[in-house]
């Protein structure tokens, strides 16, 4: 099956001189089959006009500069917009296709600088694209639109972007989207039915109010020893203790961090000696770790998060499993008080 992919090209340029210009660029794209898209499509927002502009750039998969007699409206840093915009599209690694007019000296007195500090802005701002891009010069509209049209198809061939796709359904995006839902949903189903055939733990393993120790380490203070210094912390502690207190984090899932910070308030357990006093920064041992996080696997208790999370998100997460949640309501649900007889 195919897709039809659709560019989106950000068209810059100055406007009131190039209007005609614009009309064929456009009117080129869209005969591509590509989005055209700049400052025609800009509208009022809370946001700044640089900040608008930014945005849509990002967007775009190609950019079109369109130089001719003007320099343009300037921005708080004295740069005109059209340059900002191709400094922009540079800087993010946008492919840059740039047309320039071939016979500035032609172009009528009403469509040139005629402020000699943006008529220089100008010169420099055409000379600098010249040097880092292959331009190509143009004398008219029409002639324009076709240099835009052709570069275009060749730009997408030597050097494809990805584009937009229609989001119909049948999309490769809707399909990775459905077989997400459905990895995720045949994940619960998995739980619930392991949850139903009563899942079997061996019998040997600990549980509930045995007791393992843990250990780790934290920063203390005492004078006597001059100053703040680490020390090491172990504390026998039950394993329903521990579920106890992680048990409300799995919920949402959450991050093996995460799990260790509150494990490691286990400290406290570990009485300091006289004269000492805590400072903070206990950490709970890799060992430590490990250990319980096996524990609880084996006793089902808990298993690998499951949500969608950004490309960036490289942490290890942990969501509670039904036969855990079944556990933890046992272990924290409040009940009535049986009055003495």
């Amino acid at each position: 099956m195919s897709y039809s992919v659709r560019h989106q090209v950000f068209v810059s340029s100055t406007f009131t001189d190039l209007i005609e210009e614009r009309t064929e660029v456009i009117q080129a794209l869209w005969e591509l089959d590509c989005i055209p898209t700049g400052m025609e499509a800009f509208v009022a927002s809370n946001d700044s006009q640089w900040e608008v502009i930014r945005k849509v750039i990002d967007e775009c998969d190609y950019y079109v500069l369109i130089i001719g007699g003007r320099y343009g409206s300037v921005t708080d840093d004295g740069v005109s917009y059209t340059e900002k915009e191709y400094r922009y599209a540079k800087k993010i690694g946008l492919p840059v296709l740039a047309f320039v007019h071939g016979n500035p000296e032609a172009i009528a007195v009403g469509k040139t600088e005629k402020v000699e500090a943006n008529r220089l802005k100008l010169e420099a701002f055409r000379s600098e694209v010249m040097a880092d891009y292959p331009v190509r010069s143009w004398s008219s509209a029409s002639e324009l639109g076709g240099l835009v049209s052709r570069s275009v198809v060749r730009e997408i061939k030597v050097n494809p972007r990805p584009g937009w796709i229609r989001n119909d359904g049948s999309s490769p995006i809707a399909l990775l989207e459905r077989i997400n839902t459905l990895t995720e949903e045949n994940r619960t189903l998995r739980d619930e039915v392991s949850a139903q055939s009563g899942f079997e733990i061996d019998e040997a393993l600990e549980s509930g109010s045995d007791e393992i120790e843990v250990h780790g380490s934290r920063m203390v203070y005492s004078k006597e020893r001059g100053g703040s210094y680490t020390e090491g912390w172990s504390a026998l502690v039950t394993w329903d203790d521990m579920f106890r207190d992680i048990g409300p984090a799995l919920i949402n899932e959450t991050t093996e961090p995460e799990l260790q910070r509150i494990l490691a308030r286990f400290h406290s357990y570990d009485e300091l000696e006289a004269g000492v006093s805590h400072r903070g920064f206990e950490k709970l041992a890799p060992e430590s770790w490990n250990e319980v996080l096996v524990q609880f696997r084996a006793l089902g208790l808990l298993d690998q998060g499951v949500k969608k999370r950004g490309v960036n998100d490289k942490a290890s997460y942990w969501r509670i499993t039904p036969k855990g949640d079944r556990h933890l309501v046992n272990l924290l649900a409040r009940r009535k008080t049986v009055p003495a007889a």
